[in-house]
């Protein structure tokens, strides 16, 4: 019997590793390849050598509200946190070749922010351009499996708090030189500290500069001087109500407005989110605050209360035909005008400001006498329906240096319900 054959297969490596240190002086470090463990390279921190090279953070919503629960039904289409994040331009590999990349998910606390990949180097590919190639498909392939893990994680706490988990990533990137970036995948529904969304109107900009004023004044912007923040699938949640096309551009300028006011260089948010079908049996998880989207708001001045309906909850673009959803937003609003025992009801119609105000007064006028028609087929009695175009906005400017505002757009697009009550 050789000497080889008599070797228990348990102590074969052992042996290798003593005839590898033997021969070449690397010790069992010569089996741990590339090609072994290809992925081994995220959980290896930074060397020290590397202090201007990019750094990179990506941050993933785990909160409940980011996640499909038991009222979720099977296949129903929802967010697709990892997929979304690699869409990014400023996630391909190059990108961050040569520089170190983190990766945490977050929920309601920035205490709650683990990084699962903490300061990896990636260092640059080298070889012909086919190598290049596999070797940074192998690299975004490892990433996306450490991703789908941070997303599928259970939240650690009932809550979301994009603010907190971007002061944490601010904490890791600390005052190193370099590139600095930073991808946050969420549906934006923060439901804690200053940026508290769970009585916001969602139809206007005044209460966005009031909550900027707020988290300035409370200490909860981080500085973020010399960053590029990416905030993708805003409005996008798992579950709970959905938003309308206006309360979505209102919320992607909301986090424009607090990102801005973090001193970020540049800052690049947007509703667009991959989707995926929900999971067969869902996950159960922790209770949160639920973030809702009014279709109805009041304003009250004297004996007058305004019943404010946005327009893209009522009508497609350019038209005047009520859609189906309106017909559940015109049930409540006959109900709330009935408790109020009006002496008497007025319907406005308004627009925003393209187009021309002759188009613009005609399409809002034919709007009012739509929703004039619907109420009065609930026992409603209109006095009234007049349409002005875009001659009383409700928000302004609509557009800054020539960039429209988007938020104020949508504000402006609405039918008005003025109901008169006795002194």
């Amino acid at each position: 019997m050789s000497l080889l054959t008599s070797i228990r297969p348990s102590r074969l490596l052992a042996v290798a590793c003593a005839l590898a240190a033997v021969v070449a002086g690397s010790g069992c470090g010569a089996f741990d390849t590339p090609e072994a463990r290809p992925c081994a390279w995220l959980d290896r921190g930074p060397d020290g050598t590397h202090e201007t090279g990019p750094q990179t953070i990506v941050l993933v919503d785990r909160s409940p509200s980011a996640r499909p629960d038991r009222t979720t039904p099977p296949g129903s289409r929802v967010p697709d946190w990892t997929s979304t994040v690699l869409a990014v331009r400023e996630l391909a590999p190059p990108a961050w070749e040569g520089g170190t990349l983190s990766a945490a998910a977050f929920d309601g606390t920035r205490a709650t922010v683990s990084w699962e990949v903490d300061r990896a180097f990636a260092s640059p590919v080298k070889g012909n351009d086919t190598l290049k190639k596999d070797r940074r498909g192998e690299r975004r392939h490892c990433l996306e499996e450490r991703l789908r893990t941070l997303a599928a994680e259970a939240p650690s706490t009932g809550g979301t708090d994009v603010l907190g988990a971007l002061a944490a990533a601010d904490d890791q990137l600390g005052s190193r030189r370099g590139r600095r970036t930073i991808v946050v995948a969420t549906d934006g529904l923060t439901n804690t500290g200053c940026a508290d969304l769970r009585t916001a109107g969602f139809d206007g900009t005044a209460e966005i500069k009031e909550a900027v004023k707020r988290c300035r004044t409370e200490g909860e912007l981080p500085d973020l001087t010399g960053t590029d923040v990416h905030l993708v699938g805003i409005g996008h949640a798992a579950r709970g109500a959905v938003p309308s096309s206006p309360q979505i551009a209102w919320l992607t300028t909301f986090w424009s407005s607090l990102c801005d006011a973090t001193g970020a260089s540049s800052c690049e948010v947007t509703a667009a989110a991959r989707v995926r079908p929900a999971d067969k049996a869902p996950r159960s998880t922790k209770p949160e605050p639920e973030v809702t989207f009014p279709a109805v708001a009041e304003r009250h001045s004297g004996r007058q209360t305004t019943i404010v309906l946005p327009g893209s909850v009522l009508f497609a673009t350019d038209r005047a035909e009520l859609s189906g959803s309106a017909q559940r937003v015109l049930d409540a609003a006959a109900r709330r005008i009935t408790d109020l025992h009006p002496v008497s009801v007025a319907v406005l119609g308004h627009t925003d400001s393209r187009g021309s105000e002759q188009s613009g007064r005609r399409l809002s006028l034919a709007r009012a006498q739509a929703v004039r028609a619907a109420l009065a087929q609930r026992g409603i009695t209109v006095a009234s329906a007049r349409g002005y175009s875009d001659d009383r906005p409700r928000c302004t400017p609509e557009y800054h240096d020539g960039v429209p505002d988007h938020a104020a757009m949508a504000c402006n697009r609405r039918v008005e319900i003025a109901v008169t009550v006795r002194g």
